[in-house]
């Protein structure tokens, strides 16, 4: 499948494209920095900016494109313009080229307000970004909410049952990305925004069980 990853430089995003090009995808990063990060002959590496006009971020999409994985981010500084603003025109340029397949990477408790404890604005951003995909879109969505993301190596292990989600769960940066390879073509986790912490069952039976 050929595949965009906007946030190819992110820590989500680079180990999300190794896996996917380990599976054999094709795939293509987009990315400021000049040098390719990965040396694979089914990578290709551009510069987009989703802070840019929507007829801008529509031309810089490649027309081969099957699907799109939303997993960059401002880390606070500029929420509004890149969290939020830039998530929606890139799932708008995604219906223009009528591209179905979506993913975004959001947070835990992105759309339940009454649970935020903090980063407020962080979680706001998300918040609308998530409620415009579902509800604005006709497209084949899946919205991935991991908890607090560490810097720990991957279990494999994970659990999406929402009766053991907690405000303060962590997901190891790898089994994220894992599960956001594992969600590309599984068409049960359409139309669903999955919540997440490391757990205990592996992520291809957890995704396989929604």
């Amino acid at each position: 499948m050929n595949i965009l990853v906007i946030g190819a430089g992110g820590r989500v995003g680079n180990k999300l494209i190794k896996g996917l090009l380990e599976d054999g995808h094709q795939v293509t990063g987009t990315s400021r920095r000049k040098e390719k990060l990965f040396n694979s002959p089914d990578y290709k590496q551009m510069a987009l900016e989703v802070t840019d006009s929507l007829e801008e971020i529509e031309k810089g999409i490649p027309n081969e494109t099957q699907a799109i994985y939303f997993v960059t981010g401002s880390r606070g500084e500029d929420l509004l313009k890149v969290d939020l603003h830039g998530a929606v025109k890139t799932m708008q340029a995604a219906e223009n080229k009528n591209i179905k397949r979506f993913v975004l990477l959001s947070a835990l408790y992105s759309m339940e307000p009454d649970k935020w404890k903090s980063i407020m604005d962080y979680y706001t951003a998300k918040y609308f970004a998530d409620l415009y995909l579902i509800h604005q879109t006709n497209l084949d969505y899946t919205i991935l909410q991991p908890g607090h993301l560490v810097e720990s190596e991957g279990s494999g292990k994970i659990t999406i049952d929402e009766r053991q989600m907690r405000i303060e769960g962590q997901n190891s940066i790898q089994n994220v990305a894992d599960a956001l390879k594992e969600v590309l073509d599984k068409s049960n986790t359409f139309k669903k925004a999955i919540p997440m912490l490391d757990g205990d069952i592996p992520i291809a039976e957890a995704i396989s069980n929604l």
